[in-house]
């Protein structure tokens, strides 16, 4: 899966690591950014911080990041790793139209129970639209994974309808994270309620490519 991570712009890291050893440093270097993150926010949190709280001399740090950003860039294409496995590991089942409308329930709530799960990554995927390199970056992983979704079901689509499909799954995949982000903001009675109107919506339109037309409870 590491590989994959070359269409969404490479590696972050100034040094590929190649022994065990190397590797451990990065990942505590990266666990401890997160947390930091979390705790604090990413504005507050130092490389001198990270560093100390990671167990080596920041020299370590730097031998592998040049700065903040490249740390925050190398956390997201890990948490694109995680939501990619998400997609890839469930999409392979699809075999029907009912399938493909059940999936995209399915794979909301997997990626909401992850962000409800690690709150930190609200913060880092904030960090990431805030920065013009690594919000393009995001783009393309979204185009990419809605791509992705786009292959495994357009068998379901009449073949005319194709190109407004694709552009369908781009916003929708695109909209899944921003209401998300939004939901971890309000409360949870109505983080619920924006959730499931969400999903209405995906449903809704999700209906009308497979089968022609909007569901009749709309």
């Amino acid at each position: 899966m590491r590989d994959s991570m070359q269409s969404a712009g490479g590696s972050s890291l100034r040094r590929v690591p190649k022994q065990e050893r190397s590797r451990e440093r990065i990942d505590d270097i990266l666990k401890v950014s997160m947390e930091l993150i979390g705790e604090k926010g990413i504005d507050a949190v130092t490389m001198k911080e990270i560093a100390s709280l990671s167990g080596g001399p920041i020299a370590s740090v730097y031998q592998y990041f040049p700065n903040k950003s490249a740390i925050i860039a190398m956390l997201h294409e890990r948490y694109v790793e995680e939501v990619r496995g998400i997609i890839v590991g469930h999409i392979p089942q699809i075999s029907t139209a009912e399938d493909a409308l059940d999936a995209t329930d399915v794979l909301f709530d997997l990626y909401y129970t992850r962000m409800r799960e690690k709150p930190s990554t609200q913060d880092l995927l904030n960090a990431i639209q805030a920065d013009k390199a690594l919000a393009d970056r995001d783009i393309t992983e979204t185009r990419f994974q809605a791509d992705l979704f786009f292959e495994i079901t357009k068998r379901f689509v009449s073949e005319q309808l194709w190109e407004n499909y694709a552009r369908t799954l781009f916003l929708m995949f695109h909209m899944a994270a921003a209401t998300l982000r939004l939901a971890l903001m309000v409360t949870e009675d109505e983080a619920a309620k924006i959730v499931a109107q969400f999903k209405s919506i995906v449903r809704a339109q999700s209906t009308y490519y497979f089968k022609g037309s909007f569901p009749a409870s709309l």
